[in-house]
């Protein structure tokens, strides 16, 4: 990255738009270069500005970013540095603002798409990129840019990704690299947490997608309260020119007003698979052991639909995807064959038993929305089948998940087997604990077994699938094609489910039923 710019450039930036409350040894800033920005000490260079950020930021990784190059600093205290230093009020809208600044707003030569929603982002995310990948390759152009919670690719480079969308830093730099490397346009999934806290403050988007919402993440540590969790998500708005909506979600007219409301919003489109009235509408709809079908009916066209991803919620997110495509001038015919070619790792994955006998669907289910879903498309896809369902629920965040998905799966099923999901530095036993009490109150007669260990869960609702001897669908929930469990801070290597429940089913194809 060729970025730098003299720390008075900075300087005169943050005075300029009101955020800077005090400069620290401004007399030498115009002989300071910035070659580099970055919140983390260990990435930190020379010529760096180094931002200090976080609940539990301490003066030692100051010091430590000094001892590596660094030559100033952004805070919201003054840490009587020997750098000169920017004082701001609020250090997470000030580093979007900085990143904005320093890569020079790339997202002007992006075109981007951005998908919000408490469910689906990333398999719509998934959708959009693998249809734009098609059309950027018949075309001959270069390649899209991706931003997701599964991987982020920059227009050279393909590297995982720690957050559903990156901190202000990071993301800038990763848009100024896609523009370096001549992308024109990219697909993003933004999260609540990153419209809330100003990840993406500057970034303006072509398109900006609705999907759905329903509670999730509410805790101390995200979102007090289900109102801040909505309005966060709603500020998408302000981010885009065209926003494509899904009918079918709830507060679907608290959505639209807000899109109506938006300054930069200039139309609307909807989608949908129950009002025949939306500009996207999903017909016909049919469905297979492998594969759904729907037409799609859109101003007088009806175009005949694909896709080998199950449940009735991805003919929405299918939907959305064919929206922002044809926004960013996709024909139909490129759309069916990236749609009908779609494959989305760990959601809605299908493992059948050549007896029928033992089904396991394997999804990345983790709320109370997703679980609805996931119940009702099991039911429909095997509906004389017994339901088992193994899951658990991530440590440290998002606590009303734990009676929400208990609630559900208490509600669909009497067999039900609590495990760990990224505990971190909850006490699973605690975890699992609060997730049975809800499982209890709406069904007292549930069988409920708690074991830590997430392949040791899934073998004993396959034994008890086995010894019933009767058909049976064993879901496997919350991981999806994850292979690391985060425990104590750290994240720990573990076989992922989907790759667990294929031997298994191998296991009883060519050993026997034990």
């Amino acid at each position: 990255m060729s970025d730098s710019m003299k720390l008075s450039r900075a300087i005169a930036f943050f005075k300029d738009n009101g955020s800077a409350t005090t400069i620290t040894q401004e007399n030498v800033a115009d002989e300071v270069i910035i070659n580099r920005i970055t919140f983390d000490s260990r990435a930190v260079t020379a010529n760096t500005l180094f931002v200090c950020k976080g609940l539990n930021f301490k003066a030692s990784y100051l010091k430590d970013a000094v001892d590596r190059g660094a030559v100033a600093y952004l805070s919201e205290q003054d840490y009587a540095a020997d750098i000169p230093g920017i004082i701001v009020e609020d250090i997470r809208l000030a580093m979007a603002q900085l990143a904005n600044f320093f890569y020079q707003s790339p997202w002007q030569d992006v075109a981007i798409s951005g998908i919000t929603g408490t469910k689906g982002k990333t398999t719509t995310a998934g959708f959009v990129n693998q249809i734009l990948t098609l059309d950027s390759q018949e075309k001959g152009q270069p390649l899209p840019g991706f931003v997701s919670s599964t991987f982020n690719y920059d227009g050279l480079e393909k590297t995982p990704s720690t957050l559903t969308t990156p901190e202000a830093m990071d993301l800038y730099e990763m848009l100024a690299t896609m523009r370096d490397n001549g992308v024109k346009r990219a697909t993003m999934e933004v999260s609540s947490q990153a419209l809330k806290y100003h990840r993406a403050d500057d970034v303006k988007m072509e398109v900006v997608a609705f999907l759905n919402i329903s509670p999730d993440h509410i805790s101390p540590v995200e979102h007090p309260t289900f109102a801040d969790y909505f309005q966060s998500k709603l500020r998408i708005f302000d981010h885009g020119k065209v926003a494509v909506i899904n009918e079918d979600t709830d507060h679907y007219e608290e959505i639209l007003k807000a899109a109506e409301d938006a300054e930069n919003i200039q139309r609307i489109v909807t989608v949908s698979r129950k009002n025949p009235a939306a500009d996207y509408f999903a017909d016909e709809l049919a469905f297979s052991e492998t594969k759904q079908t729907f037409v799609v009916k859109n101003q007088g066209e009806e175009i005949p639909m694909a896709l080998n991803v199950l449940g009735h919620f991805n003919i929405n997110n299918a939907l959305v995807a064919a929206a922002i495509a044809r926004e960013n001038d996709v024909e139909w015919a490129t759309i069916q064959k990236a749609l009908g070619d779609a494959k989305t790792d760990g959601r809605m994955e299908i493992y059948r038993s050549t007896d029928n006998q033992l089904t396991f669907v394997v999804d990345f289910a983790h709320n109370k929305i997703s679980f609805e879903e996931l119940f009702s498309s099991v039911k429909e896809m095997a509906p004389d089948n017994d339901i088992r369902i193994v899951f658990g629920s991530a440590g440290g965040k998002a606590e009303n998940r734990r009676a929400d998905m208990g609630r559900v799966a208490g509600l669909n099923t009497n067999e039900i087997y609590l495990t760990s999901d990224d505990p971190n530095f909850e006490d699973s036993y605690k975890i699992m604990a609060e997730i049975e009490e809800a499982i209890n109150e709406v069904n007292p007669d549930a069988k409920v077994r708690s074991n830590l260990d997430r392949t040791g869960s899934i073998y004993m609702a396959y034994k008890d699938a086995i010894a019933s001897g009767k058909p049976t669908t064993i879901v496997v929930a919350g991981k999806g094609s994850e292979d690391t469990i985060k425990i104590n801070g750290r994240n720990e290597f573990y076989v992922p489910d989907f790759e667990y429940v294929q031997q298994l089913i191998a296991f009883y194809e060519f050993k026997g039923r034990i």
